[in-house]
């Protein structure tokens, strides 16, 4: 997307080109500056995006006025001042489920080993793709059931509240108390440790990549491939160290997650996801895209910002695997 302001790009395009990242190679008879950083751009991101089975998700390039437009419903517009973004895109969403029998096995390999790896995929999530995972879609139910407040857990806070916005009806009520909706959605292991309400969860740790492999030669089929999968994700987010490549983006609001993973199928997570898709269709508050992240114009930051999001597409490859070996 551009609105063909050439001009403010040549620099930028100059520079990006004389940091040694990118290839004037790639380039094939380009129709102007930004053409030719896109050529390029995609190249470079063509030999390092992994191949997902469960992660839905893409790159575009767009200018500042491309992207002032697509954030100027939410006033974010201002805060929009590179001349070129990166923006990830999230076209579609895939609904994938753990599963009660899945889940009940990674907990007797450890009962830590669950909350680990939703700890793990949390963690790098919040370094590379918005991903809908059970406490996302409990907080979205506690938005329209619990007042906001997915924190409850006791059922008689909460009854009055349902009994008024659900007309007295006795069945639907015990549908939506904590007690029902937690065991089925998010159980406390599929949660961070903030959000825990049993005592028991308290025993709850977060298992180091020795641990996990240890498990792994210990244990047999797809589970040991999840403990080493999980490992290997864990060591690719600290290897990440405190850089980010979304760290200074713009977040655009996305209709859509790059996956959602629920805990297991349930009406509860399909009437979430209608709920928030009749929303949008009501309102159009949201973007096709995650973020927009501010392409870099000085030599050491465009050297940072590509070894950045080399370490983001890494993260992906790493939480696609653990993923996909998790789901059905």
């Amino acid at each position: 997307m551009t609105y063909g302001d050439e001009v403010e790009v040549c620099d930028l395009v100059v520079a990006q080109f004389a940091a040694g990242v990118l290839r004037a190679s790639d380039v094939s008879a380009p129709s102007g500056a930004g053409d030719a950083f896109s050529q390029a751009m995609f190249a470079w991101l063509k030999t390092r995006v992994p191949s997902c089975q469960r992660l839905n998700f893409g790159f575009a390039l767009l200018d500042r006025s491309a992207a002032m437009d697509q954030v100027m419903q939410f006033g974010w517009e201002d805060g929009l001042e590179a001349p070129l973004y990166l923006a990830i895109e999230l076209p579609a969403e895939g609904v994938y489920a753990i599963g009660e029998a899945r889940a009940q096995a990674i907990r007797a390999a450890h009962p830590s080993l669950l909350f680990t790896a939703m700890s793990t995929i949390n963690a790098a999530c919040g370094k590379s793709l918005f991903v809908r995972t059970p406490d996302v879609l409990l907080d979205g139910f506690a938005r329209w059931h619990w007042e906001y407040d997915s924190t409850l857990s006791n059922d008689d806070a909460v009854r009055d509240y349902l009994k008024e916005s659900l007309g007295g009806e006795d069945a639907d009520i015990e549908r939506y108390l904590p007690s029902v909706v937690r065991a089925e959605l998010a159980p406390d292991d599929t949660l961070p440790r903030h959000a825990h309400v049993d005592s028991a969860s308290a025993k709850l740790r977060e298992l180091g990549p020795r641990s996990l492999r240890a498990l792994a030669r210990t244990g047999e089929g797809w589970v040991s491939h999840l403990c080493n999968a999980i490992a290997d994700l864990r060591l690719a987010v600290a290897r990440s160290g405190e850089s980010s490549a979304i760290s200074d983006a713009q977040w655009a609001e996305p209709a859509y997650s790059a996956a959602t993973i629920a805990y297991r199928v349930s009406d509860y997570v399909s009437e979430i996801l209608d709920d928030h898709y009749d929303c949008l269709n009501n309102t159009g508050d949201a973007t096709m895209y995650q973020c927009f992240i501010p392409i870099a114009t000085e030599q050491k930051a465009i050297q940072r910002q590509f070894a950045a999001l080399a370490n983001m597409l890494k993260i992906i490859g790493a939480l696609d695997r653990v993923l996909t070996l998790m789901t059905d």
